[in-house]
């Protein structure tokens, strides 16, 4: 005896509507800090940086 599969065993069904991956546009004050912290983190870079190539540029 031979079963035939049906003819929805092939196909993918695609969402109609959007993903629901979270909050979208809406950033919480988590996301800030996020945002906030790196933000100071490369501005700190920046600066010593600048302080290291200057101190080598005076002294050389």
């Amino acid at each position: 005896m031979t079963i035939t599969p049906s003819e929805n065993t092939n196909k993918s069904k695609t969402p109609k509507a959007g993903a629901d991956t979270g909050a979208g546009g809406e950033m919480g004050p988590d996301g800030r800090m996020f945002i906030l912290t790196g933000t100071a983190l490369v501005a700190a870079a920046a600066v010593g940086g600048l302080v290291m190539r200057r101190r080598n540029a005076t002294r050389g």
